[in-house]
């Protein structure tokens, strides 16, 4: 909901105006208290930090896009249109009353402008070389100041003042003031410019305009979808192809995902806080309970691990969660293979039974034994495979261990 509904209503506004970074800081605080507490709203009790949610599940988060980020990718937005929207009544206006002839990428920030030009102007620090001027006929593309060079660059970032002014060229030059009949009529009398010159191997286009190309997409055509390139990015981890795939059981997911992080309530991160006193695992009684305990090194999750793997006819590792967690994301990684998406709903299923004992046993004082848990989470990965739609593609071995081809040979017999 968040990601397909909230998120989209703030998406609406962001493309029309720039919005102020504290209403920015509001819509993500109520965001963050809807993914934790729910239409109460409260600010209090979250377990992974908004920063750290907002990135794609490839890179550790839960693929929710950051306000900030995407407002930012909204506001180059208007850059774009005034690079390339010559016909647009804001965009003459703003060329004839606030750049003058100056280059958008050169001109200072006023003492006194709009809060909307302010902003616009800052962001240019965020999309610097990705704007490349394609040169037609060079009217329009200041020599000096534009990004207009093969390598995505321009000469007042790559030479001294002194260096550019040798040339008699004027600070107002246009890349037209170097083509005469339609070739390049470079000033060679800069032996230091040589290699610049050397490297435009492309030819003008006197016949055409100058126009705006966007590095971010293969098409040369911005959209705010490509600028969020331009984020912070995290290193690419295998984990999500564990988390999220074709046939995933969200809440099941969700629930592993904070268990991948160790921000699982138990009772050792409650005791480290003051909350409780006792952080002794309720399910064995005998050691604390931390996530490497609970997953599986605690006789009974242990137990109910076992028998499930035993009934499914699956052999995992023994090792720590953690190599566990590293272990299966390495190897079931395909989307569409039956024998991927079985061993990745036991896993799942088993760490959101067990942490749901756990808290029943907590918090309602009720208890199941282990072996009738783990028959529940059989069961339960049983039930979900007969509704996907591998169902026609299992093998006869693995329809065997699931008691697949008993129920598929079921005839319905005839009233009599």
């Amino acid at each position: 909901m968040i990601k397909s509904i909230l998120f989209s209503i703030q998406v609406y506004w962001s493309s029309i105006f720039i919005l102020p970074g504290a209403t920015i800081k509001k819509i993500e605080s109520i965001l963050a208290a809807f993914l934790w507490k729910g239409t109460t709203l409260s600010t209090a009790g979250a377990k992974v930090a908004w920063s750290s949610i907002c990135y794609p599940l490839q890179e550790g988060g839960l693929g929710i896009k950051r306000l900030k980020v995407w407002n930012r990718a909204a506001t180059i937005k208007h850059i774009w249109r005034l690079l390339t929207n010559g016909e647009s009544i804001w965009t003459s206006w703003v060329k004839k009353h606030l750049l003058r002839d100056i280059s958008f990428w050169h001109i200072n920030i006023p003492s006194n402008p709009s809060w909307s030009w302010r902003k616009i102007l800052q962001s240019r620090d965020y999309c610097r070389g990705w704007f490349i001027t394609s040169i037609g006929n060079g009217l329009s593309t200041s020599l000096w100041y534009d990004y207009w060079l093969p390598d995505g660059t321009r000469f007042i970032d790559s030479y001294t003042i002194r260096n550019l002014t040798s040339t008699g060229l004027p600070w107002t030059a246009k890349v037209s003031d170097i083509i005469i009949d339609g070739q390049w009529n470079f000033p060679w009398n800069i032996s230091i410019l040589h290699a610049t010159w050397n490297s435009i191997l492309f030819h003008p286009k006197t016949h055409t305009e100058d126009h705006c190309v966007w590095k971010g997409h293969s098409s040369g055509i911005f959209t705010i979808a490509s600028a969020w390139i331009l984020r912070e990015k995290r290193p690419i981890t295998n984990m999500h192809h564990l988390l999220w795939y074709p046939g995933h059981i969200p809440r099941q997911s969700f629930i592993m995902w904070l268990a991948c992080l160790g921000r699982l309530q138990t009772m050792d991160r409650l005791n480290s806080v003051g909350i409780i006193e006792n952080n002794i695992c309720i399910l064995c009684g005998h050691h604390t309970e931390t996530h490497e305990h609970l997953f599986f090194k605690c006789s009974t999750s242990l137990l109910i691990w076992q028998t499930v793997n035993a009934k499914a006819n699956m052999q995992w590792p023994i090792c720590p969660w953690q190599q566990l967690i590293c272990w299966a994301s390495s190897i079931y990684q395909k989307k569409n293979d039956i024998t991927h998406l079985i061993p990745r709903l036991l896993l799942l299923s088993t760490v959101y039974f067990v942490w749901h004992e756990r808290n029943n046993r907590v918090f309602n004082n009720t208890f199941q034994s282990p072996q009738s848990i783990a028959e529940a989470i059989f069961q339960h990965v049983r039930l979900h495979i007969t509704t996907t739609e591998h169902k026609d593609t299992i093998p006869s071995a693995v329809q065997n261990v699931w008691r697949f081809l008993q129920s598929s040979q079921r005839q319905v017999q005839p009233a009599s």
